[in-house]
C-alpha cells in the first residue's frame, strides 16, 4: 500500500471514528490507535491539527502541532500536542503525543493546548506551549520522543492583570547564539492606547529563565496586527539575512533590530491561519493551518505547506502554485510531476553553490551558480523512460557552463549532460536540452553545475518531453 492509499484509508477511519458520539470524547488512546506509524503525503499534511511550529534537527524537520478534539464541538477544544518529523517533507511520522495533564502545570483534562514552539539547545529538546489564551510554559526532554518534564511547574510568563494574555510563543535563536522568547500580549485591550502588543525577552543559557525583563516589541503600524480593542495573536518571529520578521498569519513587518521598531506592513499573499516560516536544505517554507476542508468548521483545522520566496528587497512571497486552489496544492512540496508544464528552478529541495534571486523576467530564478554547485529535485514522478529534459537558462559568462544530471545525489549515476552557452546577457534566455538515460516512473534528480570561475548561468525552469 502506498502513502496516498494509506492516508486515504486513515481518513476514512477518522470519519467513522467521528460518527460515534461515544468515541468523540474518549481521548488520546484511541487517537493513537488510529494513527500509530501514520505517514502523510501532500497537502494537507495533517487533518485535525493546528498551530504548526517547525525546527530542523539532525537532517529532519520536526513539526509541533496542537490537536483539535472534534469538528462537532464549539470553541477551540485542544486536548494535547503532537510532534511529527520528516526527512523529505512528503512522508511524516509521529514522534510523540504530549498530554498536558501528565507533564504540565495545566492540570487534568485540560483542553487548552494552544500554540507551541520547539527548539534544540544544550543537548536537550525544549517545548514552549500556550496554556490556552492565558500564559506560556516550557517542557524539557532529552529528545523529541523522550520523556517530558515541566521543570518550572508554573508558567514561564503569565499576565499581571485580567486583560492581558501571554501566549503564542516563538523561540528564536539569533546568529550570535543568543535565544529569545517572543509572545503575544494579546487579548481584549479596551481602553488601552498603546500599540505594544508583543513582548520579547532574552533567555539565559538554561532556556527556562530570563536574563532580562521582558520588553515591548514595538511596531510602527498602530495596534500591531490587531485593532484598538483587540490585539491579534498567531504571532511568529524569524530572521532572514539581516532582517528580523514579526508576523501574524500571512501578514508581517520587518526590522534591522531584534527589538524593533517593526515597520513596512505587508503580506506573503497567503491566507489567514497560524503560520511559521522555516529553512530546510537551503529552501524556505511557509506552513499554516486553517479550516479542515473535510468538515468546514473553523475550530477543526488542517496543516498545509508551500514554498516561500524572498525578493531581493526582503519581501516574502508564497508560491501560489502550491497554495489552496493552485495546481500543486494537493501534490505538496518536496516532490514533482514530470507532466507539469514547467518545474520552476526555485522549487528545489536542496541547494549548494547557488542562490534564489529575483528574475529579470519576473518571479524567481537560481543565480550565482558556481562550479560544483547543485540543485536537488527528488521524487520526480511520471517520467517516461529516456525522457528529454529542457532548461530555460541565461549566461553572461563568456564560457557558459554545463549541467550534469545525476540520479539521487552529485555522485550518483550520470543520466545526461546539457551545455549552456553564453547567451550574451543575464536577461537573455535560451532553451537547452538533452536526452536522459533514466528508468520509467519516479526518479530523484540532482543537477550538478560545471564550468570555470564566476557565475556560470542563471536557471529559470526545467521541463520534460517525450523522448526523441
Amino acid at each position: 500500500m502506498n502513502i496516498r492509499q494509506r492516508a486515504t484509508q486513515l481518513t476514512m477511519k477518522r470519519r467513522e471514528f467521528l460518527k460515534s458520539s461515544s468515541i468523540l470524547g474518549s481521548g488520546i488512546a484511541l487517537w493513537q490507535l488510529l494513527h500509530a506509524g501514520t505517514a502523510y503525503a501532500a497537502n494537507p499534511i495533517l487533518h485535525g491539527f493546528a498551530d504548526p511550529a517547525m525546527r530542523v534537527w539532525n537532517g529532519r524537520m520536526y513539526l509541533a502541532v496542537g490537536k483539535d478534539k472534534s469538528p462537532t464541538i464549539n470553541g477551540f477544544a485542544m486536548p494535547y500536542w503532537a510532534i511529527f518529523s520528516s526527512a523529505d517533507l512528503v512522508s511524516w511520522r509521529e514522534e510523540k503525543i504530549i498530554d498536558p495533564s501528565l507533564v504540565s502545570f495545566m492540570g487534568k483534562d485540560s483542553l487548552r493546548c494552544w500554540a507551541s514552539d520547539i527548539t534544540f539547545a544544550n543537548g536537550k529538546f525544549y517545548f514552549y506551549f500556550s496554556n490556552g489564551g492565558l500564559s506560556t510554559g516550557v517542557l524539557v526532554a532529552d529528545k523529541p520522543d523522550g520523556k517530558y518534564k515541566d521543570v518550572l511547574r508554573k508558567p514561564l510568563v503569565a499576565p499581571k492583570n485580567n486583560h492581558e494574555n501571554f501566549y503564542d510563543p516563538t523561540i528564536f535563536t539569533d546568529t550570535d547564539g543568543a535565544s529569545y522568547l517572543i509572545y503575544g500580549r494579546d487579548g481584549h485591550l479596551t481602553g488601552e492606547t498603546k500599540d505594544r502588543h508583543y513582548q520579547i525577552a532574552k533567555l539565559n543559557p538554561d532556556m527556562v529563565s530570563f536574563s532580562e525583563e521582558p520588553r515591548d516589541l514595538l511596531t510602527d503600524h498602530q495596534y500591531g496586527f490587531g485593532n484598538a480593542t483587540q490585539a491579534q495573536d498567531h504571532n511568529y518571529f524569524h530572521k532572514h539575512e539581516d532582517l528580523y520578521y514579526l508576523s501574524s498569519d500571512s501578514r508581517y513587518m520587518t526590522s534591522k533590530s531584534i527589538y524593533g521598531p517593526f515597520s513596512n506592513f505587508r503580506t506573503t499573499g497567503g491566507t489567514n491561519g497560524h503560520s511559521c516560516f522555516i529553512s530546510f536544505h537551503g529552501q524556505w517554507y511557509h506552513s499554516w493551518e486553517f479550516t479542515d476542508d473535510q468538515y468546514g468548521v473553523r475550530t477543526y483545522r488542517q496543516v498545509m505547506m508551500t514554498y516561500l520566496h524572498y525578493k531581493n528587497n526582503g519581501d516574502m512571497l508564497d508560491d501560489q502554485f502550491f497554495m489552496e486552489g493552485g495546481p500543486g496544492f494537493s501534490y505538496g512540496v518536496g516532490n514533482y510531476n514530470a507532466d507539469w508544464d514547467t518545474i520552476q528552478a526555485e522549487w528545489f529541495f536542496a541547494i549548494s553553490g547557488a542562490r534564489k534571486r529575483d528574475s529579470p523576467s519576473g518571479g524567481f530564478e537560481i543565480q550565482d551558480i558556481t562550479n560544483g554547485g547543485y540543485l536537488k529535485f527528488p521524487q520526480v514522478k511520471n517520467l517516461m523512460a529516456s525522457s528529454r529534459i529542457s532548461f530555460r537558462a541565461s549566461s553572461a559568462n563568456p564560457n557558459g557552463g554545463r549541467i550534469r544530471i545525476h540520479e539521487g545525489h552529485p555522485g550518483g549515476p550520470l543520466l545526461g549532460t546539457c551545455d549552456v552557452p553564453c547567451t550574451q546577457g543575464w536577461d537573455k534566455y535560451q532553451l537547452v536540452f538533452c536526452n536522459l538515460k533514466n528508468a520509467v516512473g519516479t526518479v530523484d534528480l540532482c543537477l550538478v553545475f560545471e564550468g570555470g570561475p564566476g557565475d556560470l548561468m542563471h536557471l529559470d525552469w526545467l521541463t520534460f518531453q517525450q523522448p526523441k
